[in-house]
């Protein structure tokens, strides 16, 4: 998995009215906090950290905050928006370690929809899952999980024992669906289409 570098700096005073001004002038407020450690209340500067997720995009990241000879690699818990503008106004970040295994979110990306005989044939592609729930130690969390779809016909459907991820521990229920093809709706006539279509043509 790949690591983003983000410098931020410490934020030395905390609460609704700093963090007012700290936004207007052009910080993030944030806290990095994890088993067993103090929280961390930083600053990010706002352009950064735009262009940081504008990068990361769907997938999951790790992040190296840097800060005043010090650094911690986080994942990206939490991103709070102004209902309204939506503008983000506070990030949630979790301190990970290296030998210590973290539980996490990842993104299904799905391939191969081009080949699939049920899409051919015209079936739905149902997706159940946009997520997966998963827990591995940071080195081994990928950025997504890829479904390969080309084998998979009508009827058909993955399920999450269907996966197979070296160093990967799955979290949700091996029998739950992540994605079927599904045959295509046949919409039901209507009464009036229906005596409609059983009357005798007027003379």
């Amino acid at each position: 998995m790949k690591t983003y570098k983000l410098k931020v700096k410490l934020r030395e005073n905390i609460g609704t009215s700093y963090a007012k001004k700290q936004r207007e002038e052009g910080y993030i407020p944030a806290v990095a906090y994890g088993k067993s450690e103090s929280n961390v209340h930083i600053l990010i500067p706002k352009k950064e950290f735009y262009k940081l997720i504008r990068e990361i995009g769907e997938e999951t990241a790790i992040v190296e905050l840097e800060y005043d000879n010090s650094n911690k690699k986080v994942l990206i818990q939490e991103i709070q928006r102004n209902i309204i503008t939506g503008e983000i106004i506070h990030v949630d970040f979790h301190i990970i370690h290296a030998k210590e295994k973290v539980s996490v979110s990842v993104p299904v990306v799905i391939k191969g929809q081009e080949n699939s005989p049920g899409l051919k044939k015209g079936g739905i592609l149902e997706i159940h899952l946009h997520t997966i729930d998963i827990k591995a130690l940071p080195e081994y969390i990928p950025g997504h999980i890829e479904i390969d779809i080309s084998n998979l016909d009508i009827g058909k459907a993955i399920h999450i024992k269907d996966l197979k991820i070296e160093n990967v521990e799955f979290e949700e229920d091996p029998e739950e669906v992540i994605l079927s093809i599904i045959a295509p709706r046949i919409e039901e006539k209507t009464e009036a289409q229906q005596q409609t279509e059983t009357q005798p043509p007027q003379k």
